[in-house]
């Protein structure tokens, strides 16, 4: 599914990765659990071809991840960072904005099934007559994680996303993706992550 070979990166002379190698299989559930500064968001960042490494290659689904590739291979991936920054609008209306970009048009918007995926992840059907600011956190994360199943993505990359969360909503999301079909790949420090039945990679 993901194939690392061989990457080194620099920055302002720090040695980032050193002939650095992982191989992450088809609906895998991996742990980035290397210390903080030893570039876990980095490596998510290189997946998704927004950095470069100096040296080594990326391939996904088998198909290097290249200038002319790395858009078609972007529509595989969705990213949830910890810090959710939403535009302030009707909650609804954020979600149809996102199905309306060029590349997401072939999703289907469904009322019926998005008002499931909420009740699956304990949110009121209110929640899309709400203005996304008065979300908190917690319901701004989970609103990010309907967008992500929608768009049906292969790959789901999630960065520290449950440092902020109270322990019930932590075990909650948890339990939620480990159970997914989607390849997930996990950089956090949260303890709750470590006690998982999940590969960890560690440098």
């Amino acid at each position: 599914m993901i194939n690392l070979q061989g990457i080194s990166l620099n920055f302002s002379k720090r040695e980032v990765f050193n002939n650095f190698s992982l191989k992450i299989s088809k609906g895998e559930k991996l742990l980035l659990a290397a210390p903080s500064g030893k570039g876990k968001s980095t490596l998510l960042k290189i997946i998704m071809g927004f950095v470069k490494p100096d040296a080594g290659r990326v391939f996904i689904n088998n198909q290097e991840l290249t200038s002319d590739s790395v858009k078609e291979l972007r529509q595989l991936i969705a990213y949830l960072p910890q810090e959710i920054h939403i535009p302030k609008m009707q909650v609804e209306e954020f979600i149809k904005s996102v199905l309306n970009y060029q590349s997401n048009q072939k999703v289907k918007y469904d009322k019926v099934e998005l008002i499931n995926m909420l009740e699956d992840l304990k949110l009121p059907p209110e929640t899309l007559e709400q203005s996304t600011d008065s979300l908190s956190g917690g319901e701004r994360q989970r609103v990010a994680i309907i967008i992500m199943q929608l768009l049906n993505r292969e790959i789901f990359l999630l960065d520290e996303i449950t440092s902020a969360l109270n322990s019930e909503l932590k075990n909650f999301i948890v339990q939620y993706f480990m159970k997914m079909q989607q390849t997930i790949i996990v950089v956090s420090h949260d303890e709750i992550w470590h006690k998982q039945a999940i590969r960890k990679v560690e440098w």
